[in-house]
């Protein structure tokens, strides 16, 4: 018999307070981060910790290595316990999931980076697992695209599967020894009809928390994707698997509009003979598709697993009666699913793409009174897609006013030139009339052959810290070479360009420690002169 639900089971919250369990992360956190910045011989009470954001931005498999080094860099020099918040977009994220796995990640980085890199290197993905994860996914009436690319394309590159859960790393964001995490997503609906600078866009996910940033809405995470309506819970749902929001999270195919857009950007680029500027793949379209796009790694079928041929017998003289009735039912022990399972799910996803439809979950906003949104409030499901495509580190939810981000550290690992995302970031806090730094274009003119590091300051306004992956000071007379080798469209890395990858974002923190040290002091002496005036 159905357990009876609680009322109060599944609260959907209006509020852009922070949640209790970030609140009791954030609180263990400071006491640590506290007693990293002594030993830096910066003294601070309690009370006037600084919260300290890393933003890691989008860019396939390469940010995903990136970030590894970064974090470990960061803790080699005794960095990494002065972070309040670590913030990811796309192929930054696929680290961050990986890491939080583990409560204690922050003390064994050397360890979960040697781990990457073999299953990089030395693994591949399993077919048979694959298609078992899509067939089960498929029975869901909100299948979309980000299942097949979650199951196939992201597992296919990071060569793992998770079936864990986000609200499972609630341990490892609350104790202290780890930054809380934040991911990052968008509302693909409110991108195509608003723009990627209003808050109504953007969309957060936490190890307590599923949230429209915009609205000051959340439920909590383990009932992101269940039935609500009018604010109150109606049909408890399972929640997501880790690389069902892997694919999510790292899904920049799912806008249609941004897909149009970067087209008809190519097309037109290669008619007047010049790349296109809103390409994903600049550096690609530039050397005329010469570069390093390695082919899909090849799958493994499990056979002791699961025989996918026998699963799909269906010939009567080459399969018993018994078999073809099994394959037909989806009974058989041996197989991956039956008949009617493929049938279904390459019929969704045929459907799917005719569709363009990624992304697709309940909407625990339905039909809400709550909330003053028309166009929201009535859809039934909402479409969540790769935050990459609005700007591509997620500046907008780390500068809520209630995480009172002091300094943040950008490192920038995407495709396109690299201050683009800090320019964005500061054209959404203009809009919003949000403290941002003003963002001196006169510093930003050589984005061919940038510098490691770029400093921006402002009154009343968080400092930020603005790395580009590939700079004239860790990689010189490499840069664009670089860039093509190391494209955020390749799927197979050697160890020997992993080795160059993560040696690459360890010198952006090495070589730039005293520098962010600095800008800590810098920060604590503007608060003093403030409490003291």
């Amino acid at each position: 018999m159905a357990k009876p639900m609680d009322r109060g089971e599944g609260k959907v919250r209006i509020s852009h307070e922070l949640s209790e369990g970030e609140k009791l992360g954030t609180s263990n956190r400071k006491v640590r981060v506290k007693k990293c910045l002594e030993s830096h011989g910066i003294p601070c009470n309690l009370d006037d910790v600084p919260n300290i954001a890393i933003l890691g931005a989008g860019g396939g498999l390469r940010a995903m290595i990136a970030l590894h080094a970064t974090l470990q860099e960061l803790q080699k020099q005794g960095l990494l316990d002065t972070i309040m918040y670590l913030c990811g977009v796309s192929g930054s994220t696929w680290c961050m999931s990986s890491l939080y796995k583990n409560g204690d990640w922050a003390e064994k980085l050397q360890a979960l980076e040697e781990h990457m890199r073999d299953t990089l290197v030395n693994s591949t993905w399993s077919l048979t697992k694959a298609t078992k994860m899509l067939l089960e996914a498929a029975k869901d009436e909100n299948y979309s695209l980000t299942e097949f690319w979650a199951y196939t394309a992201v597992y296919g590159m990071i060569h793992e599967l998770d079936k864990g859960h986000l609200s499972e790393q609630r341990g490892a964001s609350e104790n202290g020894n780890n930054p809380y995490p934040i991911y990052a997503a968008v509302d693909e609906r409110s991108f195509s009809k608003v723009t990627e600078y209003a808050p109504e866009t953007w969309f957060e996910f936490t190890p307590h928390e599923a949230s429209f940033l915009g609205w000051g809405a959340s439920v909590p995470m383990e009932y992101f994707g269940s039935e609500y309506k009018n604010g109150e819970l109606k049909k408890k749902k399972e929640e997501k698997n880790m690389s069902y929001l892997q694919g999510l999270w790292g899904s920049a195919l799912g806008s249609k509009k941004e897909n149009e857009k970067i087209i008809k950007d190519i097309l037109c680029g290669f008619f007047k003979g010049k790349k296109g500027s809103g390409s994903p793949f600049p550096a690609t379209v530039e050397s005329g598709l010469k570069g390093i796009v390695e082919g899909f790694p090849i799958p493994t079928i499990e056979h002791d697993a699961g025989d996918m041929e026998g699963a799909l017998q269906s010939d009567p003289v080459e399969s018993s009666p018994d078999t073809k009735k099994k394959s037909i039912t989806g009974d058989i022990k041996s197989g991956v699913g039956s008949m009617v399972d493929f049938a279904r799910m390459w019929q969704k996803t045929s459907c799917d793409i005719l569709h363009w439809k990624w992304g697709t979950n309940n909407n625990f906003l339905y039909k809400c009174s709550a909330i003053d949104s028309s166009e929201l409030v009535k859809d039934k499901v909402i479409s969540l897609v790769d935050a990459g495509i609005a700007i591509n580190c997620a500046f907008p939810l780390v500068l809520r006013p209630d995480r009172k981000v002091k300094l943040i550290l950008s490192f920038d690992y995407g495709p396109f030139e690299p201050f683009k995302a800090i320019k964005q970031a500061a054209k959404y806090c203009k809009e919003n009339r949000i403290p941002f730094p003003e963002v001196d274009e006169k510093l930003l003119q050589d984005k061919d052959n940038p510098s490691d590091c770029y400093i921006f300051r402002g009154d009343g306004a968080p400092t930020v810290m603005h790395f580009p992956l590939f700079n004239k000071v860790n990689c010189p007379a490499y840069v664009k070479e670089w860039i093509v080798k190391f494209t955020i469209i390749r799927f197979v890395y050697n160890e020997g360009d992993v080795n160059k990858l993560l040696q690459a974002a360890r010198l952006n923190v090495s070589n730039n420690k005293d520098k962010i040290l600095q800008e800590i002091k810098h920060i604590m002496a503007r608060s003093s002169e403030k409490s003291s005036s």
